[in-house]
């Protein structure tokens, strides 16, 4: 599972220049143990934002996964941005309705520009899950 505390760890160990091993990582990192961080490198590498070497060392890697790009964290939790517009969307089209109290046929406008988000915001968050949450 990839969430707040990885990502900083992932970008703390990207400033390296070099592969580097287990011990190394948990002086970087200010671990007490290397079991802690030779468990963050398995899940960086597992996440494929590592590679180990033949040697046992672990380069990071540079540049996150393009699955990554586009998402943002809310609360710790790592989510679509389309899933923040479309809330922000929704909400607005809501107040606009409640406010305004406009005609059925842009009650129905409304609702036919916001169904298209909620359909690509789950296919987003779906696929997010499956990919990073297990």
């Amino acid at each position: 599972m990839i969430d707040k505390e990885l990502l900083k760890y992932y970008l703390i160990l990207r400033e390296q220049k070099q592969p580097i091993g287990v011990r190394e990582a948990q002086r970087i990192l200010g671990f007490k143990s290397p079991g802690k961080s030779h468990r963050v490198l398995r899940k960086l590498v597992k996440l494929g934002l590592a590679t180990r070497s033949e040697d046992g060392k672990y380069v990071i890697a540079r540049d996150p996964p393009l699955e990554l790009i586009g998402k943002v964290f809310v609360k710790g939790r790592l989510l679509p941005k389309i899933i923040v517009l479309t809330t922000y969307t929704t909400t607005l089209s809501t107040v606009y309705i409640i406010l305004a109290k406009p005609s059925l046929e842009i009650i129905i406008l409304l609702l036919l520009l916001n169904i298209p988000l909620w359909f690509e915001s789950i296919i987003e968050y779906r696929y997010l899950k499956k990919k990073w949450f297990e």
